[in-house]
């Protein structure tokens, strides 16, 4: 999300986290590269792209350095032949590399299982070992430099940075990044009115919502909007204020993908998929909204969908970030799918609610005009 989500830079290998001991083959080199991407980053953000691409190659290098110097920690343990003969499981070998003053050794083995738990590695130094051996790719950087070349027109070179990126999620130091780099996908195959390759990186952004995989409350969403054949208005404003009242999703990192999505399948015909991600798209907004009151209001509690709109409204910052993410447009299209999915009952209310109660003044329009054109 673009707001109300923050992301906390992992400062890993910063000078405060390398031992004081000295090194048997010289001094770590490069531990710096988060900061130096954190600078490319910043002159990034200051539309400074040229001084943004040449440090997040310079990170990229330094990076480079860490992964010698890890390489080089790990096979300087090789010399030896009782570590050789200990075997290959880490909780047996860590006590003998301890033994022998193996410092540089045993750090970097702790530092990856701190980072990615034994499992990861089977337990074994060999799966460790071979990780390390590639642990100069930097992802972050490479979706740095692939926004970079995206901007300035070369969609071929992003898609390989953006790519390569994408290929390596599963080293990225900060881990939700990888939705960034999956919509920055998504919006690059947009771009090139690629639909297939759109949807896929969309769908890969859900692949971690719990909900969206659950076929049994996806079927109950747009089921409960078919229920709503009230015949007069009282009746139909009561089941759209049931439906944002039965349920929730904290998960607002989907929001973006559900919305883009549902517009997708709207747009070639698969109308129950465009309005399930509608449907859960809005609850999920309407349960960040109702989150982010309670933390402004107090004895803030969800009464109704037309109270929390009426709320929302009150604050600037609301209403940008559901500008910057669709928010607004997003429950006007559950109205407008609803209606081509047959339930115009249910979609004239929520039209009618959002007329009036809509934060921002497009989309009130947009729903004002809906119901005149009826």
């Amino acid at each position: 999300m673009k707001a109300f989500r923050y992301t906390v830079f992992a400062l890993l290998f910063s000078c405060s986290l390398i031992p004081a001991f000295s090194l048997s083959f010289g001094k770590i080199k490069g531990d710096d590269y988060w900061y130096v991407l954190k600078q490319a980053e910043n002159a990034f953000a200051a539309n400074d792209y040229g001084r943004a691409l040449a440090l997040a190659e310079e990170a990229k290098e330094k990076k480079q350095q860490v992964a010698d110097w890890e390489k080089l920690a790990l096979d300087e343990t090789q010399r030896s032949s009782k570590v050789r003969k200990v075997g290959d499981y880490l909780d047996e070998l860590l006590p003998v590399l301890k033994e022998k003053n193996y410092d540089n050794a045993v750090y970097v083995i702790n530092s990856k299982l701190k980072l990615y738990g034994s499992d990861f590695f089977h337990g074994r130094f060999s799966e460790l070992k071979s990780w390390v051996d590639k642990d100069y790719i930097y992802p972050e950087a490479d979706f740095l430099i692939g926004k970079i070349y995206k901007l300035e027109g070369e969609f071929d070179l992003s898609g390989d940075y953006l790519g390569k990126a994408y290929d390596n999620i599963k080293r990225l130091d900060t881990k939700d990044v990888k939705y960034d780099i999956l919509y920055e996908l998504a919006d690059l195959a947009d771009y090139k009115e690629n639909g297939p390759e759109y949807e896929k990186m969309l769908l890969a952004v859900l692949a971690d919502d719990k909900l969206y995989k659950d076929e049994g409350f996806m079927k109950a969403l747009v089921r409960l909007i078919n229920g709503g054949k009230a015949e007069d208005k009282e009746g139909a404003v009561k089941a759209v204020e049931k439906f944002f009242l039965l349920y929730r999703s904290d998960n607002d990192i989907s929001i973006q993908a559900l919305e883009k999505l549902s517009t997708y399948y709207g747009r070639i015909g698969q109308t129950e998929k465009a309005l399930g991600c509608a449907a859960l798209g809005s609850v999920a907004a309407v349960t960040k909204i109702e989150d982010i009151l309670k933390d402004r209001m107090i004895d803030y509690s969800y009464k109704s969908f037309v109270d929390l709109l009426a709320k929302a409204s009150m604050y600037s910052d609301i209403i940008d970030w559901g500008n910057d993410n669709n928010i607004w447009e997003l429950f006007f299209c559950l109205a407008k799918i609803s209606r081509s999915y047959g339930q115009t009952r249910f979609a004239d209310a929520l039209f009618s609610i959002l007329s009036d109660y809509e934060p921002e003044d497009y989309w009130k329009l947009r729903a004002s005009s809906e119901i005149a054109a009826r």
